[in-house]
């Protein structure tokens, strides 16, 4: 039986480096808020109401459990803070990043989810990186 993987799945927002983390307390979350991680599409979807607030707390959400998997003690970013970082010019690649992360929490890093062996997004493909944001 092989270790377990990581899970984590890394983005980069106004030039710093984040861990996207699903764990089960963010499934939990998403659970409760969603009504399950199968409901992602309909977050995405424009025809929702808040598909701009619900983007901008899923985001939160992934890289506080990021943040905490580091450290217990991490300073936590707010929905103000994380919504500063995402634009329109940088949106559909963080929603690709969300999407690569659940991936890479249910498959864990190192696993591929396609045939032809590509991860999701527009990444760094040995990585598994998407850089949305380069830009203050």
């Amino acid at each position: 039986m092989s270790a377990l993987k990581d899970g984590g799945y890394t983005v980069t927002l106004k030039g710093k480096e984040y861990r996207l983390l699903f764990t089960l307390n963010a499934l939990d979350e998403i659970q409760g808020k969603f009504g399950g991680y199968d409901k992602l599409n309909e977050v995405f979807n424009q025809n929702n109401p808040d598909w701009v607030k619900d983007t901008k707390w899923l985001l939160t959400l992934l890289l506080n459990e990021g943040l905490l998997e580091e450290d217990e003690n991490a300073e936590l970013l707010t929905e103000t803070q994380v919504g500063r970082m995402i634009h329109t010019g940088n949106l559909q690649e963080v929603q690709r990043a969300i999407y690569a992360s659940f991936v890479a929490g249910t498959a864990g890093d190192g696993e591929k989810d396609n045939e032809d062996g590509e991860e999701p997004g527009e990444e760094n493909e040995d990585k598994g990186e998407v850089t949305a944001a380069q830009e203050d």
